[in-house]
């Protein structure tokens, strides 16, 4: 795809990242490496390809109620809906922000994540352990 951004002088990539990748996430490293590595990547393939138009952004969308969400110990009612993720990107696609969310709670949440990263992670972590802890067994 790259070789015909170029050659148009323009161009926008959305990768879609998750916020486990900058606080960090007990027994999910292989997810979280690689959500991390997709935000490394963005920032300099954005530097990278700047002088030819062509700008990579993050997209933050909220936990999400999915198949690969369902087995997490979250209550679904602490998930978004798909179906409104999806339109509040569409929304949001023509942003030229480096980090987009679909709402401005999100972008909060986001962005605390990305000044406490540790402490983040740790409050998250907590939560879902507490709810875990309480969730009738299976």
């Amino acid at each position: 795809i790259l070789p015909y951004l170029q050659a148009q002088r323009k161009g926008k990539v959305i990768f879609t990242s998750s916020g486990v990748g900058i606080t960090g996430f007990p027994g999910l490293a292989p997810y979280v490496s690689s959500k991390g590595a997709l935000e490394a990547l963005a920032k300099c393939l954005n530097l990278e390809y700047a002088s030819d138009g062509i700008s990579f952004h993050i997209f933050h969308p909220p936990l999400t109620r999915t198949r690969s969400s369902a087995p997490l110990p979250i209550p679904g009612e602490f998930m978004a809906d798909p179906k409104k993720v999806g339109y509040d990107l569409a929304k949001h696609l023509s942003s030229r922000r480096f980090l987009i969310c679909h709402s401005f709670g999100q972008k909060i949440q986001t962005l605390a994540c990305y000044l406490f990263p540790l402490k983040m992670g740790r409050l998250l972590s907590k939560m879902t352990a507490r709810y875990a802890d309480t969730r009738p067994s299976q």
